[in-house]
Order: structure tokens, then C-alpha cells, then sequence
């Protein structure tokens, strides 16, 4: 195989990985034109990838990347388990969605084709989608994995080419529609039978011994590409903590990463993550491992195969009984909730990391920023106007913000980290298949994350419940935390705007309204004309009935910001209070700047403000620092957009690159030198708390204590205790 390698002509190898890709794309396309999931359909929530004999992923495709990573977990143990007894055969496809196993949780649902050639196992393909319909209870309310439904470690539902009816009836008669779980169940079947044919194709085309031996090439250029990528960048550690809450209580939760890069390793340690949580959010920990294979797919090694080549140079320590390595038979409903917090947390130190390289163009803040959780989720029982099922979520989090990048803001409603190629449910569809009428959708005014780079905005809904009396939603108690999201180098980890609520309405008065045209489009709209009634507390526990009529708001995530607010040219943010991704409260509040009754941005008022702002950031100072470096000083490195560390004679040390100031030795945490100030996060947000619960987080800003400029926007949880100075940026320094 070593010379085979060695000797594969170029040309064909890269037409081969080519073909490959599209084949995978094609299988992709198939399970979508077949599924019956909105979220699959339009959500992109699906996959096509292939793996060698022994489970390792040859290549996956664009499709929802936690996916494809997990199901190398899936193959090794089914071949452990089942490789002998019943074992596996030409023709065979396996149904599998136990969490504990791969995936996230029992909705993710895999099934897994064996590829024979001359009757030898040469390749598996793979293909994976949410169905939200398991039975069990509804989402939320498990406290342990056998509450949530359907669980299968490994079944055939295809044995020899024939479909199982008796495997496949006693599948979907445990769900509530098993007609619409059916059909996702086969349109898994049909992506595999594209790829496998197709696949067996290109070994007609390029020869079995030249498949087999790019398929190890494309694996080894992936590993070899990785640790090029991690040479090219500085050594050092980046640490992470990020918060979120439960969904039973009110009950916070911290994601610690510690990255460590040295030569063409990293190394990701996660102690001093939080317990899990007896509720179900709560990762296992095949799921934390294919989050993590997406946060560095993402944000680090987008640029190579996509194969598990890529991971080589990777490590993972997870403490076993944590949020991120669950206990069995711990519940695990939420465990992509939680691993979209891991995400941000591994991705925050990537982009620190890639900052320090100087590779600017690769960078983005957040793209998971929450202001809060709380309220009304997304995911649905009860039956339509025509008596069928809701047994699904509606998937509009794929229409999220991306964090901005140095040089330029992130893309509004860009999409969702998970899904390269994914989609936002369209409104037309929703209406039909659910119980609602959408009165809204737009970008969220206040979403995005506040800098000089804001952050992409996500979106805002306003929708009604319309034709159902057994409507209900999970709902969970209000934190008051902002989860998910970061900023970077002063910029905010989320915009501080939108209101997440059930509203109960008085029908009469709503339809008299309506009738006239009249229906409210924001929640601000909504609690200034009295449409309703928040709901502070569910008075179901886990879930909340929607009477008919009832009004729903919900916000997505947004991305967050870097840099100072306020040092947004004037320009851009007149354009965003134009197009309504702020309003004149946020403009002021964060940006320092000062809008007239027009909605116009009075300059030289906005600067005079601006000024003050940033005087009034050091108030308290009795002795600031002053002392500078000589403007010649060798720059050792980096690592933040405000601050370089550069050489001294009292060794290297933290330099402001606005004022030359110097803040302490390099060898330190910078924080400990910038002057801080808490802010408890009541003050920052726009709306209070449905509930009436104070927030349980606040903001710790950092500024250079000479002159003012914002260099960082941490999230605390007193309730949680620990540093408060977190010590993000430990570069190695001579």
C-alpha cells in the first residue's frame, strides 16, 4: 500500500476525491428528496460520508458535520459487537441511534451500508438525519435515556437487498406518526443505495487497487495537511468558559477548554466542566468528541479533507461524569444545546490562536450567542388543524448570525455552524405542516454583538397558534445568562435585545384586531399595546400549553462582536440603524453615539460622547500607568488586537497598541494589569426577564487603564464562584 501510494497518479487522485465528494453529495440530495423532516428537507440536518473497513471516515460531505464525525464511532462498534454474530453481508444496511454509541442524542438516527467488491468488504457509506418523533416523553422532560424513546445499538433494516417490514413496523409503531418516521427511516436507505452504487462505480472506473489506495491517501493528506496548519502557528495555551443553564431549574452551567498547542499537536483538557445535570442537558461522550471534530472542521482545518485523517494530531481529555462525558443512563435530549456551548468554547480559542498566527482572514467571533435561555424552546406536541401529530421543532436557529471577523462584520442570518449547507425552514411550509401563523420574521433589533466589527445578526419571530387545543412547547426557567457566544478583544459575545415568551392572549380581542389589520411584529410591540400576558413560569413543568390564539416571540442566535464599540465608524452604524439591526437605545448605550427624533446620528455630538464614555470607562484610578516603551521595541508577538507583547528590559511584557503604555509582564495574565469593572447583567439588557427573575450573570470588562480602550467583555456567574480574571491568552515566550 506504502507504493502504491507513493506511485497514484496525481491527476486521477484529485478527479478520484472530487468524484467522491459528488457522489456523497448525491446520496445527500437523495435522503433530502425523500425525508419527510422539515428540518432535513430545508434544515440540511442530514449526511453522506464513507468510511474504510474499519470504520475510520474516508470523506464526508456537506451535510451536518457532527454527523458524519460520530459515525466512525458507530462503525467500530458495530463491528466489535456484531462483526461475528450476526455478522455483516453484501446487500445489509443498520439502523442505529443510540447516543451512547454516536450522536447526540436518540433523534439522531444513522443508518450504515456495508460496501462489498468481488465479495470483500471494501468501504461503508453512511447516512444520518434528525427525526424528532421517538416516542418517550416529550423533549424536556426526561431525566434518564429510557425516557427518551426508541434507542437501537445495532438492527438490520436491509438484510441481503430485501427491506425488513417486521424491523422497520416495530421501529415506527413505537412513535407517534410512524408514518413520517418511516419515510425519514427510508430516505436514509435510499441516500446509501445512491452512494454505494455510485461508489462501486468509481471502483469501475479508477480500479479497486487505486480507490483503496487514494482512499488511505486522502486520510494521510488530511493528517499530514493538519499538522502543517498547527507548525505554521505560535505554541501556547488559550483557555475558555463558557455558561448556560438547565432545563429543569434555573440551574447554571460552566464549559471550561484549555487548549494547548506545541509543534503539530493540540491537546483540548475540559476539567473543571460542570457535573451533568439531572435533566437532559447533557452530552455523552461520543458527542462531545464530534462536536469538537466540528468546532476544528469549522474554524481551524475547513481547508482539509474532511476525513478523520484531520484528528490525528488531536487529543481529548473529558472528566467522566461531567456535562461533556454523561453517565449512563444520564438523559441526553439536550446534548446539541450543550455541545453548541462546547463549540463556541473550543472555537474562542481557535480564534485567539489563528490571531496570534496572523491569520486574520480565518477569524470569527461567536456564532452561537444567546442574550439568554429560557422560555419557550423549540420543540412542539399536540396535533395540527388536521388532526395530525406535532411532533417535530421548528429549525429557525439555522438563520443565526456569524461572528464578525477584524475586518469586517458577520453575516446576518448567515446560518448555523453545524450545517455547512443548511437552510431556514420556509415560512409558507411551516404554516402548512404546523398549527401557527407567522406574524414576523425579521432581524432581531439589538441581536447582534456589539464592535467595531459587529457581529451578524440573527433573526426574530412573532408567530400565533392557530386550529389546535392541545398545543404545547418546551419551556424552560429563565437564567439570565448569555451562553454560547463570544466576543473578541472588547467586542460583546451577543447583542442584549429580543424577548423570549408565551403570550396569553383574549381571543376576542385579538381576532377583533386582526380583523382590522392590526397585529403586533415585536415583542416591544407587544407589551406596549397590551396583546398579552408573558408567561413567567411554565404551569406544566418541563412544557406549556399554547391556547389557540396564544402569541409566541423567540430570538436566534447571534454573532458576536470584536473590538471596541466605540470605535464603529459613525457610517456603518448609521446604515445599521437604517436597516434595523440596532435601535437608537443600543446606539447610545454601546456605541456612544447620539441619535436625533430623525434617526440620524448627530457627529459631532456622537464623538464629544464618545470621548466622555471612554473617560468615564477609568473612573477610580488614582494611579494610572505611565509607563511607556520606546516605540522601536522588538514586537515578540501578537496576540490581541489591542495588545502586543514586546521586548523589555525587564523581559517581555503587555503593550497597549494605542497609547505604548505598558501594562506587566507577558509571562502574566494582561487582565491582571487592565483596570476592570463589573456590570450586573439587569443593566444591559433591553427587556427585563418574562419571569421577573433577576439575571444570574454579568459582564467583567477590561480596559487599558491609560487610555481606555476596551480590551475584553467576559461573561461571570457568581452563582458558580471561580476566577474571575480568566486567563485567556497564555502565549509560549522565550
Amino acid at each position: 500500500m506504502a507504493a502504491a501510494l507513493e506511485t497514484l497518479d496525481p491527476v486521477k487522485y484529485e478527479i478520484f476525491m472530487h468524484r467522491l465528494w459528488a457522489v456523497g453529495e448525491e446520496g445527500r440530495i437523495a435522503l433530502q428528496r425523500v425525508s419527510a423532516s422539515p428540518i432535513v428537507v430545508q434544515g440540511g440536518e442530514c449526511m453522506q460520508s464513507f468510511y474504510d473497513p474499519s470504520g475510520r471516515m474516508i470523506l464526508a460531505c456537506s451535510g451536518h458535520l457532527r454527523f458524519a464525525a460520530a459515525t466512525s464511532d458507530a462503525i467500530k462498534k458495530i463491528l466489535e459487537w456484531f462483526g461475528s454474530d450476526p455478522g455483516f453481508h453484501d446487500g445489509d444496511q443498520i439502523f442505529n441511534n443510540d447516543p451512547y454509541v454516536a450522536g447526540s442524542h436518540t433523534y439522531d438516527q444513522m443508518v450504515i451500508k456495508p460496501i462489498y467488491f468481488d465479495g470483500r468488504l471494501i468501504a461503508w457509506t453512511a447516512s444520518s438525519s434528525h427525526t424528532a418523533d421517538t416516542g418517550g416523553v416529550m423533549r424536556g422532560a426526561a431525566t434518564e435515556i429510557f425516557h427518551e424513546g426508541l434507542r437501537i445499538l445495532g438492527l438490520k433494516i436491509v438484510e441481503a437487498g430485501q427491506f425488513r417490514n417486521d424491523v422497520c413496523k416495530t421501529i415506527v409503531e413505537q412513535c407517534r406518526d410512524p408514518y413520517y418516521v418511516e419515510l425519514d427511516l427510508r430516505s436514509r436507505i435510499a441516500g446509501n443505495n445512491v452512494s454505494a452504487q455510485r461508489f462501486l462505480e468509481l471502483v469501475d472506473q479508477f480500479g479497486i487497487e487505486f480507490v483503496e489506495a487514494a482512499s488511505k491517501k486522502l486520510m494521510d493528506d488530511s493528517e499530514h495537511m493538519a499538522r502543517a496548519k498547527l507548525r505554521s502557528l505560535p505554541d501556547g495555551t488559550w483557555r475558555s468558559r463558557m455558561f448556560a443553564s438547565g432545563m429543569r431549574r434555573p440551574e447554571p452551567y460552566q464549559i471550561i477548554c484549555e487548549m494547548t498547542k506545541k509543534g503539530d499537536t493540540l491537546n483540548f483538557d475540559f476539567n473543571g466542566t460542570s457535573p451533568q445535570l439531572h435533566d437532559d442537558q447533557n452530552s455523552t461522550l461520543p458527542s462531545t468528541l464530534a462536536h469538537v471534530t466540528l468546532a476544528l472542521t469549522n474554524t481551524l482545518f475547513w481547508d482539509v479533507p474532511w476525513s478523520d485523517g484531520k484528528m490525528v494530531p488531536v487529543s481529548v481529555s473529558v472528566p467522566e461524569g461531567s456535562i461533556l462525558n454523561a453517565k449512563f443512563p444520564a438523559a441526553c435530549g439536550g446534548a446539541p444545546r450543550v455541545g453548541q456551548i462546547l463549540v463556541s468554547a473550543v472555537s474562542d480559542c481557535v480564534a485567539k490562536m489563528l490571531y496570534a498566527g496572523g491569520r486574520y482572514d480565518d477569524i470569527n467571533a461567536g456564532w452561537q450567542g444567546l442574550w439568554y435561555e429560557g422560555g419557550p424552546g423549540y420543540f412542539y406536541g399536540g396535533h395540527t388543524r388536521q388532526g395530525i401529530p406535532v411532533a417535530q421543532g421548528l429549525y429557525d436557529i439555522h438563520g443565526g448570525g456569524f461572528g464578525a471577523a477584524p475586518l469586517r462584520d458577520g453575516v446576518d442570518s448567515g446560518g448555523h455552524s453545524n450545517i455547512p449547507s443548511g437552510g431556514i425552514s420556509d415560512v409558507e411550509w411551516i404554516e402548512l405542516q404546523y398549527p401557527f401563523l407567522y406574524l414576523t420574521r425579521n432581524h432581531a433589533p439589538n441581536g447582534a454583538g456589539y464592535g467595531t466589527q459587529r457581529g451578524g445578526d440573527g433573526t426574530h419571530r412573532v408567530y400565533m397558534a392557530y386550529g389546535t387545543n392541545d398545543l404545547s412547547v418546551d419551556f424552560r426557567p429563565y437564567a439570565g445568562i448569555p451562553n454560547g457566544g463570544f466576543g473578541l478583544f472588547g467586542g460583546y459575545p451577543a447583542g442584549s435585545g429580543g424577548l423570549r415568551a408565551v403570550w396569553r392572549t383574549d381571543p376576542d380581542d385579538i381576532k377583533s384586531r386582526m380583523i382590522l389589520g392590526e397585529y403586533p411584529t415585536s415583542p416591544a410591540q407587544i407589551i406596549n399595546e397590551k396583546w398579552g400576558e408573558a408567561l413567567g413560569r411554565s404551569e406544566s413543568g418541563p412544557h406549556a400549553g399554547v391556547p389557540e390564539w396564544g402569541l409566541i416571540s423567540d430570538f436566534t442566535q447571534g454573532g458576536g462582536g470584536f473590538g471596541d464599540p466605540l470605535e464603529r465608524s459613525l457610517e456603518r452604524l448609521q446604515a445599521d440603524l437604517d436597516a434595523g439591526i440596532f435601535n437608537s437605545w443600543a446606539a447610545e448605550r454601546f456605541f456612544g453615539a447620539v441619535v436625533g427624533e430623525n434617526g440620524k446620528l448627530d457627529e459631532a455630538a456622537s464623538k464629544k460622547s464618545r470621548a466622555e464614555l471612554r473617560a468615564a470607562r477609568l473612573k477610580g484610578i488614582s494611579n494610572p500607568p505611565s509607563l511607556h516603551t520606546n516605540h522601536e521595541a522588538k514586537v515578540l508577538a501578537q496576540p490581541h488586537a489591542e495588545l502586543d507583547i514586546v521586548e523589555s528590559s525587564e523581559g517581555p511584557v503587555w503593550r497597549c497598541r494605542q497609547c505604548s503604555v505598558v501594562l506587566g509582564s507577558a509571562r502574566e495574565n494582561y487582565k491582571k494589569f487592565a483596570w476592570s469593572v463589573t456590570e450586573p447583567l439587569d443593566t444591559v439588557s433591553e427587556f427585563p426577564l418574562p419571569s421577573a427573575d433577576r439575571f444570574i450573570g454579568e459582564y467583567v470588562y477590561y480596559f487599558c487603564p491609560s487610555c481606555g480602550i476596551q480590551l475584553q467583555v467576559d461573561v461571570y456567574c457568581p452563582q458558580l464562584g471561580g476566577e474571575q480574571q480568566w486567563w485567556d491568552i497564555q502565549i509560549e515566550l522565550p
